[in-house]
């Protein structure tokens, strides 16, 4: 997506009790076609991890702006979330939720089905994006990307009281994307990459509901 776009990087684990396939079943018919369907979300890619730190699940919504992720369509469906979105979101653990803007995205369009993720607290240090940029030199490296968060358009999810624990967030979001995880973890240490990323495998990408085919 175009640098300045928008995005929403969730990422979450569930509890041990939870159905998975009312889980799954959740997410494709009830909670994308909810979010897609809202003006200015472009969109979607659900991923389960393979290893590393972070939680077990990652989506990340693409928007057209920012200001997407607190217009008021969006915010109404935050108010009044479905009855299925508020019992699945019940068992939902370490929560994250970070409201960005794209600072870059370099590479092929398509989706890797490998992806690292490496998110921190702090601030993208000076030259991070002209690092992450080289690795695209690199075998079975595809794509890039550096989210950042976006304190003018970050506001509290009301969906949050659902969710045990409440929300964390993230100021920096970098993502390789590519065709091997090994190659890709190869990469980042020759360009000097020392956290553990956490890797995922894609599970499924949507485009919006308004630009699918009749």
């Amino acid at each position: 997506m175009a640098k300045g776009g928008g995005l929403l990087c969730v990422m979450n684990d569930i509890a041990p009790e939870c159905d998975r396939r009312d889980y799954e079943a959740w997410y494709q018919g009830d909670h994308l076609p909810d979010r897609l369907g809202i003006a200015g979300f472009q969109h979607a890619r659900r991923y389960r991890r393979l290893n590393g730190p972070r939680a077990e699940f990652l989506t990340f919504y693409e928007t057209a702006t920012p200001q997407v992720l607190c217009s008021a369509p969006y915010l109404k469906r935050l108010a009044e979330p479905t009855d299925w979105t508020a019992r699945i979101m019940a068992h939902f653990r370490t929560m994250s939720r970070s409201i960005c803007h794209v600072a870059l995205d370099e590479g092929q369009a398509g989706a890797g089905g490998m992806l690292a993720l490496m998110a921190q607290q702090e601030a993208p240090a000076a030259g991070l994006e002209a690092r992450l940029a080289a690795i695209l030199e690199k075998p079975a490296v595809t794509r890039v990307r550096l989210w950042q968060a976006d304190p003018s358009v970050t506001v509290p999810s009301p969906e949050e009281k659902l969710r045990p624990g409440g929300d964390a967030s993230f100021a920096t979001i970098m993502v390789v994307e590519g065709t091997n995880a090994e190659m890709i973890q190869a990469a980042l240490t020759a360009h000097g990459f020392t956290a553990a990323p956490t890797f995922y495998s894609l599970i499924y990408a949507a485009p919006s509901l308004k630009d699918s085919p009749a």
